[in-house]
C-alpha cells in the first residue's frame, strides 16, 4: 500500500468489501463507488444469497431477484458453487439449491430437466418456490433456545444417550444457563480450544510421574459412528496374508499316504529295470 501524501489523502475503507486504500472515489479491489448513491443501490440489492468467487470472496451476499437475473443472464451455471436459505447456508451447487435449480434448467428434487417457467417438476411434482425474504439466513437454529435444545440432542446422539425431548421452549420461558459441558463440542468444531489451524502432538517423553494426556481429534475429523458398531477386523499385513481355507499338514513328519506312494514307485522302478535286463 503506497503511503500517503503530506495531508492530502486519508485512509478509505471500501463499505462493500473491506479493502482500504488512500484517497480515491472507487475501490481499487472491487470497483465499488462509494459516494451515497452508489450505496444504497448495493444495500438495496444486499440478501442471503452468496456466490462463491475467489476473485472477490468478501463481497455482500444478494437477493433472490438479483440471483434470478443473474442466472437468466447465464452468469449462473449448474454447477455454480453458492449457498443460501434453502441450503441452510451450507455450500451447494446451482443444480442441487431448492429456488435457484429450475433457474438453470433442474428439478432439485430429481435432477429432471426443467424449464426455469415452470411451477413444478413433471416428474417428481416438487414444487419450484421463491424464497424472497430478504433477511432470512435460514438458519437450522434460529433462537437461543433452539441452539441449546440442538446441542444437547446432538452430544446425546453422539454418546449413545437417549435423545431429549424436541419441543422446543416457549417465548415466555426463561432461557436456563447452558452447561459448561455443551460447549465443548462447540468448542471443538470450531477449534476454540488451541491456536488457529491444525495442532502436532509433541513428541518428547512426558516427564516422570505426569500424567498421560491424549490430544483431542480436529474438528474435520470427528467420526460420528454409533457406539453400538461392532470394531472392523484387522486388514492384512501383505497381499499374502491370506488365512488358509482348511487345515494345513503338521510339519516335521511324512503322511502314511506319502509313504505308499514312495513304495509303489520304488516297485515300478524295480519292475523296469528287471524287465530290460531279462531283455539283454
Amino acid at each position: 500500500m503506497p503511503e500517503p501524501s503530506q495531508g492530502t489523502e486519508k485512509l478509505v475503507l471500501c463499505p462493500y468489501c473491506g479493502h482500504a486504500q488512500y484517497g480515491g472515489d472507487r475501490c481499487q479491489a472491487c470497483a465499488g463507488l462509494f459516494e451515497p448513491l452508489s450505496r444504497r443501490a448495493t444495500q438495496l440489492a444486499m440478501g442471503p444469497w452468496q456466490i462463491r468467487d475467489k476473485n472477490q470472496p468478501f463481497r455482500p451476499g444478494c437477493c433472490y431477484d438479483v440471483l434470478k437475473s443473474m442466472a437468466k443472464a447465464g452468469k449462473i451455471k449448474a454447477t455454480t458453487v453458492m449457498r443460501g436459505p434453502t441450503t441452510r447456508q451450507f455450500w451447494s451447487i446451482a443444480r442441487n439449491v431448492p429456488g435457484v435449480a429450475h433457474l438453470v434448467g433442474y428439478c432439485h428434487e430429481c435432477g429432471n430437466h426443467v424449464s426455469p417457467s415452470d411451477a413444478k417438476c413433471g416428474e417428481c411434482n416438487a414444487i419450484f418456490q421463491e424464497p424472497r425474504d430478504r433477511d432470512g439466513l435460514g438458519l437450522a437454529y434460529k433462537t437461543d433456545d433452539e441452539a441449546v435444545l440442538g446441542q444437547q440432542m446432538l452430544r446425546a446422539e453422539i454418546n449413545g444417550e437417549p435423545l431429549p425431548a424436541r419441543q422446543m421452549p416457549g417465548p415466555t420461558k426463561k432461557t436456563k444457563p447452558r452447561p459448561a459441558k455443551m460447549d465443548d463440542l462447540l468448542s471443538e468444531v470450531l477449534d476454540l480450544s488451541g491456536d488457529i489451524g491444525p495442532s502436532v502432538p509433541s513428541s518428547q517423553p512426558a516427564a516422570p510421574g505426569a500424567p498421560m494426556v491424549t490430544p483431542k481429534p480436529a474438528a474435520a475429523a470427528i467420526d460420528f459412528v454409533s457406539p453400538a458398531a461392532s470394531p472392523q477386523a484387522p486388514a492384512p499385513t501383505s497381499a499374502f496374508d491370506v488365512e488358509p481355507t482348511r487345515e494345513l499338514p503338521e510339519s516335521g513328519g511324512v503322511s502314511t499316504l506319502g509313504l505308499v506312494m514312495i513304495m509303489l514307485n520304488i516297485i515300478a522302478i524295480a519292475t523296469i529295470v528287471v524287465i530290460w535286463l531279462m531283455l539283454r
